[in-house]
């Protein structure tokens, strides 16, 4: 997981690219250290994972999620101006 976070993060690879490589970690964890989820009593072979499938799920477990505010801009003079939270509505000066 630290590989796919750290190349979607500093290496700006991409959501898909970074699933894929999620899946290859997971082929070769399933191929060295066999199914994590077999169950030999139904002759069913379901797949399970040593990973998640997914970098989006890979940010909630490092808890990566960002955390944004909104700012607007003056067109005269540049400044920068919060929000002022009026109930659920926000206002800008």
């Amino acid at each position: 997981m630290l590989i796919a976070i750290v190349l979607n993060i500093f290496g700006h690879v991409t959501r898909p690219w970074c699933n894929a490589l999620l899946g290859l970690l997971n082929l070769l964890l399933t191929t060295i250290l066999g199914n994590p989820a077999s169950d030999e009593g139904n002759g069913q072979q379901d797949r399970g994972n040593y990973l998640p499938n997914d970098i989006r799920t890979v940010h909630k477990k490092f808890n990566l999620e960002p955390v944004t505010h909104t700012y607007v801009t003056c067109p005269k003079c540049s400044c920068t101006y919060p929000a002022d939270k009026k109930g659920k509505l926000r206002t800008y000066p």
